[in-house]
């Protein structure tokens, strides 16, 4: 938020520069982003005193003047007629510059030289239009510089307000701050308000209805206003701060909230139906055209300032087109209210409007400052448009602030610190931020009772960061910790098998995506089958109403979404944590257990984009295979992995397969299933994979194994046999590899069949084994003897039937 410099000091003294003050505030937590120069481009224009008028000798529309500055007295030409001897004006020498970069000389100008110019609020760059000198007060000092004079040259300080302080976002409210850093007085404005005769009473009736959202409300009203243009000083300080000026009953009432931090509203009481004002919640279906000139259509439930017939306000956030103040308006209502900031902030969300009032009050105003900002409201109003102010105010305040005392112990408030603190100085301190010091609760315990504004002040911890900013962060002693330290475990293995899996699927050409782990409800059965996940009590949307239990929802939507944007070549994997509920018996807490998973999704051409000189070919079940069959190689994982059926609803029933680690399922994939194909309208078939991290840890070495060049030869010898249909292929190559790790280098299959002579139920396997020494050349009888040892291994552990 901006704050002018100039403006804070009309509430305290500020004796520090503006750089200073910046730093003085950070410091105390308020901090200050920036500090601006703004304001005047004049140079040279000083206060001087016309010592006489005359004629000027060659023009009858001329005049003459004698002007005198501290030590010299000029002679100059003038085409203005407003100003007298004694007049106090803006005398802009030879070589002074103005807006524009306008630059003075001396002239002649009918005959007659002219040694400068007395400058109109125009020429000055503080009025569009306007004729006539610039007339100064007439104890204005003679020589002093106009920029001073006027308070043309300003700092913007630009601070960033806290959501916790929304006491800070005002004039008043830094001001007050300023005063309790630097000890400097505090002194508000005054709020004179001279009511004439007739009651508000008599002219409108206000009724809230809802006082849970709407705790205070208050109102006057001002007859006979005069609406116009605001006078140059308000509308250059509005604009200032970032506010465009609209009139002077507006521009007073955005004024004081810039000034005091509490939102007004000005309606136009010719606009109002009934001469009743109901703060009520929104009906069914209700609209209102805010002055954005946008039609609204509100929700029930919603606050809104209501005529007799229909709503005239959002509460809180803005006011209606029917009763905007305007040129032809001649009496007003002028509202200062305490509104709800949850139900501000749900309103301005639903409706996309968001303005400086709503800002205020989603953070909280200060519930007493209502009426006083009220009347400085009225006045400010008064004294710029004219009118009569009608006795009374409405101040509906069912609930009356009741001030609630924190307790606070010094003693303790120095261990938290870490510094010796004495009851004096925190009291002072206290005292500095308005806040009354009560007597002691119980020994060594004093309450504080923190003003009406301070609505972040609820606990002895909140006094205490009040204490050690006010006193100084930079106070508090410097102290090692009294910890051991040490070094550190270094990465997990789960870490680095996260790491290695997204090296290897980045490397393989597939895209990391990133999603929520909130997903639809009814998205693991998006196949027609499958549980849902740990549904989410208070969900932000229905599109966030359950924690997912896979990955692989996420990555269809992904896919949707990009083929959507014409995308059709489409490789994508995620590695983030899914949520597994609990069995209803466990005995253990019922929070959800968070597992690590990686998966992939695969869908267009096996490679890439089609290529006129390549076969037009499409992925299938053995690339997506294929893939985890890579993972499994390049994370060097450790231990027999065997693969079976997948029955899993969320892919085809005949092209989805699971993959084991030592007997425990750590992988499925393969194909989508047909009726989620049609459900997104997914014109290929997709292939999807999905790992369960936690299981692969336990065989992941975190390298892979290397051996050098064979020194000596291998001796092969193919080995058929007849086993049962269900044993897995990946279970025997476990069990022969064991029989001799260090001879047998390699197994692979060369043939597979099942019918004809082969009996039913029955598969026939061919496998050419590989034998090898590191040290030495395998002689024709050691490789006998581990081969008899591979073929009574499959006989005794599968029940296989060798073919001779």
């Amino acid at each position: 938020m901006l704050f002018s410099y100039n403006w804070l000091r009309e509430f305290t003294d500020i004796t520090l520069s503006p750089e200073e003050l910046s730093k003085r505030l950070t410091m105390a937590g308020i901090e200050v982003e920036a500090v601006a120069k703004v304001g005047s481009s004049v140079i040279g224009v000083a206060a001087a005193e016309i010592l006489s008028v005359g004629k000027h000798p060659n023009a009858d529309k001329l005049s003459l003047c004698e002007v005198k500055t501290p030590d010299k007295k000029y002679s100059i030409v003038c085409g203005a007629s407003n100003m007298k001897a004694g007049d106090r004006v803006a005398l802009a020498l030879a070589g002074a510059i103005l807006p524009g970069g306008v630059e003075i000389a001396s002239v002649k100008i009918r005959g007659v030289v002219s040694e400068g110019m007395m400058c109109s609020r125009e020429e000055l760059g503080l009025a569009k239009v306007e004729s006539g000198i610039m007339i100064l007060p007439g104890d204005t000092p003679l020589g002093k510089d106009i920029n001073e004079v006027l308070g043309l040259e300003d700092f913007l300080l630009n601070a960033a307000i806290t959501p916790n302080r929304p006491d800070c976002l005002s004039i008043m409210g830094l001001a007050r701050e300023i005063s309790a850093i630097t000890g400097s007085g505090f002194r508000e404005k005054k709020r004179d308000v001279s009511e004439g005769a007739g009651g508000i009473r008599e002219k409108v009736s206000i009724t809230v209805e809802d006082t849970s959202l709407c705790r205070r409300y208050t109102a006057r009203v001002i007859e006979g206003v005069k609406v116009k243009e605001s006078p140059p000083w308000l509308k250059d300080r509005l604009g200032l701060h970032g506010l465009r000026p609209v009139n002077n009953v507006v521009d007073a009432a955005n004024y004081v909230m810039l000034e005091a931090g509490q939102p007004l509203h000005a309606f136009d009481l010719g606009g109002i139906r009934g001469n009743a004002l109901i703060i009520r919640k929104a009906k069914a279906k209700e609209a209102i055209t805010t002055i954005d000139g946008k039609t609204r259509e509100l929700e029930q439930g919603m606050l809104v300032i209501s005529d007799a017939a229909i709503p005239q306000a959002v509460a809180g956030i803005m006011g209606g087109k029917g009763s905007e103040v305007t040129e032809e308006t001649t009496q007003i209502l002028l509202e200062s209210a305490w509104f709800s900031p949850p139900s501000v902030r749900r309103t301005s969300r639903a409706l996309s409007l968001s303005s400086d009032s709503s800002y205020r009050f989603e953070r909280g105003v200060d519930i007493e400052g209502a009426g006083r900002a009220l009347d400085r409201a009225a006045m400010l109003v008064n004294e710029l448009s004219g009118g009569v102010i009608l006795s009374g105010m409405v101040d509906i305040y069912p609930e009356k602030y009741e001030p609630a005392a924190v307790g606070f112990r010094v003693k303790r408030a120095g261990e938290v610190l870490g510094m010796e603190l004495f009851d004096a100085e925190v009291k002072k301190i206290f005292h500095g931020l308005n806040m009354k010091v009560k007597g002691a609760r119980k020994k060594g315990c004093i309450a504080v009772e923190p003003p009406s504004y301070r609505v972040d002040i609820k606990t002895e911890e909140d006094l205490i960061e009040e204490v050690a900013r006010l006193k100084g962060y930079d106070t508090v002693p410097l102290s090692m910790p009294v910890a051991r330290v040490g070094a550190g475990d270094g990465p997990g293995k789960l870490f680095l098998l996260k790491k290695k899996t997204r090296e290897i699927l980045a490397g393989s050409g597939f895209l990391e995506v990133l999603n929520y782990s909130f997903v639809p409800a009814g998205s693991l059965a998006i196949a027609g089958g499958g549980k849902e996940g740990v549904i989410v009590l208070n969900p932000i949307t229905e599109e966030q109403a359950v924690m997912r239990k896979s990955l692989l929802p996420s990555l269809i939507a992904n896919l949707s979404f990009n083929l959507a944007r014409k995308n059709t070549e489409v490789r994508i994997f995620e590695c983030a944590p899914v949520f597994l509920p609990k069995p209803v018996t466990a005995p253990e807490s019922n929070l959800p257990e968070e597992r690590w998973k990686a998966a992939l999704l695969m869908y267009g051409h096996r490679g890439g984009s089609a290529l006129w000189n390549q076969p037009d070919v499409w992925l299938d079940f053995y690339d997506v295979k294929g893939m985890l069959e890579n993972l499994v190689d390049g994370l060097g994982i450790e231990g027999n992995v065997t693969y079976g059926k997948n029955e899993d609803p969320f892919f085809h029933p005949g092209k989805g397969a699971c993959a084991a680690l030592d007997g425990k399922e750590f992988a499925i994939f393969g194909e989508l299933h047909p009726g989620a194909q049609e459900r997104f309208d997914f014109n290929k078939s997709v292939y999807l994979l999905e790992m369960d991290m936690e299981i692969i840890k336990e065989g992941f070495g975190g390298y892979r194994r290397y051996s050098g060049i064979a020194r000596f030869p291998e001796s092969s010898r193919d080995i058929a046999f007849i086993v049962d249909a269900g044993v897995p292929y990946g279970a025997m190559l476990g069990a022969l590899k064991k029989v001799d790790v260090k001879l047998i280098e390699n197994i692979e299959v060369f043939d597979v069949y099942s019918g004809g002579n082969i009996p039913e139920g029955k598969k026939s396997l061919a496998l050419r084994i590989t034998y090898r020494s590191s040290g030495k050349t395998l002689t024709y009888s050691e490789v006998e003897e581990v081969h008899s040892r591979v073929a009574k291994e499959l006989v005794e552990k599968f029940n296989a039937a060798l073919r001779i």
